[in-house]
């Protein structure tokens, strides 16, 4: 979902950075003719950060930003930071939380080259593109690779799970990945796959930027699927039409050939509606037995429809289908918050404290439920740093504000939310997305799960310093670290500007 700023929060941040100069002495760091650095203080700084998502707890923008011009710039600002102890994030090419709070912010945004072998059906792409450019390199071909339901998604899906229309078919986007190149903490670039640094390869699906700036990445394609039959459907929110369609839908869950996402959702002075998105494919069944299933749907569900969208339709039309409008129209206000429990069923008290929790959550906040399972499920829980695969529901909520006390005020409430629903046993606090929750250790050790300590010998062996440490900051194993002589594994290199700011 693309985040945008509005006209206030632009003004704020050109006054922000207009006060605060660059204090980063780059006169040692080498850099290639292509790279382009945004030093605070300047227009042109401001342009950029302007586009980028910002969260609430990104109060303090960078010192600066560098788009490196090539592999070897993201190298060297690696090693330069690791030289003059700067604290440096990465940004993607999309909805990346930019980590603004750091010294240096690489952006990739601007390596963008796809490369496609129509033979081999793989594709190695650049780290600053979107799920759109890749589907529009794939589509001359009749291939597609496994992205997310968002088309304004970057590559940062491929370290953390993606989940889209294919993956019940083809598994998560990080499952078709055949290999990373990475810049390492220490800035060295290496691949890691199957069988070059197979140990960085597990950690990396999953666990990304805790373990190497991806610079390109090569995965899979498959053949686009013909024969779709579905789409968009609302139906007004009520408590007996949103109990009677996860009734109607609870045999089909075990069928790969339907793909689900539904969501509840109120715009600002209308009536809370429930969004459904859903997808049959393949030629298991016949047209006329898929229209079958969803004229069974509506006579079941009994509920008053606002939109029906039904029909056959292109797989390069699902893929984009919250771009060009499944009727939720997504706020484009400054900060989010997003939250998610995960459920290995659906019950009918289960289905109605969702439903009655969804008429809690406010104006132009959402409330959605995706169906997962099928070839994610086939993969075993320790074969990537993915862990949570045998969880069929990924329950999650969105909450904008246009301010960063009102997000705040939010988190509270939404967070109190989850914790209600928590008390039913079909909910697991482990989630399904690592990105949906806040970055504590609470939620690192939930989250990766008996992985986690396999993580941490990585982390040892890779960055024992701790020097990636956005996200969920994986700390090193230190009996690794003692064993190998390496005893900074306790200590932070530098401490982030948050971290200088909280100590003042």
């Amino acid at each position: 979902m693309l985040r945008t700023q509005t006209p206030w929060s632009t003004l704020f941040l050109i006054l922000t950075s207009l006060l605060l100069s660059s204090a980063i002495d780059l006169s040692s760091l080498v850099l290639s003719t292509e790279a382009i650095v945004y030093e605070k203080g300047t227009l042109e700084y401001l342009s950029l950060i302007a586009t980028w998502p910002v969260r609430s707890k990104d109060e303090v923008l960078p010192t600066i930003v560098i788009q490196p011009g090539n592999v070897q710039d993201v190298a060297n600002i690696v090693k330069f930071s690791n030289n003059h102890k700067i604290f440096f994030s990465v940004k993607g090419g999309a909805h990346t939380d930019p980590a603004t709070a750091s010294d240096i912010v690489i952006d990739m945004s601007s390596r963008k080259n796809i490369s496609i072998d129509p033979v081999s059906k793989t594709a190695v792409i650049e780290t600053g593109v979107t799920m759109r450019d890749v589907d529009l390199a794939t589509k001359p071909y009749g291939l597609a690779a496994v992205i997310g339901n968002c088309y304004t998604v970057g590559v940062g899906l491929y370290g953390f799970g993606g989940f889209g229309v294919l993956s019940r078919i083809h598994g998560l986007a990080l499952d078709n990945i055949i290999y990373y190149d990475v810049v390492t903490a220490d800035g060295e670039l290496v691949r890691a796959s199957d069988t070059e640094n197979p140990d960085l390869f597990f950690a990396l699906r999953g666990a990304l930027p805790n373990f190497g700036i991806a610079v390109s990445l090569k995965i899979k394609l498959h053949d686009v699927l013909s024969n779709f039959y579905g789409g968009n459907i609302q139906f007004l929110a009520e408590p007996t039409t949103f109990k009677r369609f996860w009734q109607w839908f609870a045999p089909y869950t075990s069928d790969r050939n339907f793909s689900l996402r539904t969501v509840l959702f109120k715009p600002t002075g209308q009536p809370q509606f429930f969004n459904v998105d859903l997808v049959i494919w393949g030629d298991t069944l016949t047209l006329s037995e898929k229209q079958a299933i969803f004229q069974d749907l509506f006579a079941t569900v009994n509920g008053t429809v606002l939109s029906n969208n039904v029909g056959s339709v292109m797989y390069f039309t699902l893929t984009h289908i919250y771009d060009i409008g499944s009727g939720i129209p997504f706020p484009t206000l400054v900060f989010q918050y997003a939250r998610s429990t995960s459920a290995t069923e659906l019950t009918d008290e289960l289905i109605d404290a969702i439903f009655q929790t969804s008429l809690l959550i406010g104006e132009n906040n959402y409330l959605g439920i995706d169906l997962h399972g099928g070839a994610i499920s086939d993969v075993p829980s320790n074969a990537t740093a993915f862990f949570h695969r045998n969880l069929l529901y990924d329950i999650y909520f969105y909450a904008f504000s246009d301010t960063s006390f009102g997000i705040l005020e939010k988190k509270r409430f939404f967070d109190g939310l989850i914790q209600s629903l928590l008390y039913f046993p079909q909910l697991s606090v482990n989630t399904f997305y690592v990105n949906h929750n806040e970055y504590s250790p609470q939620y690192r050790d939930n989250s990766f799960g008996e992985n986690l300590p396999r993580l941490k010998k990585i982390k040892a062996k890779w960055d024992p310093k701790r020097i990636l440490r956005t996200g969920f900051n994986i700390p090193p194993d230190t009996s690794v670290c003692r064993k190998r002589k390496i005893y900074s594994c306790l200590l932070y290199t530098s401490p982030s500007p948050r971290d200088r700011q909280k100590s003042r």
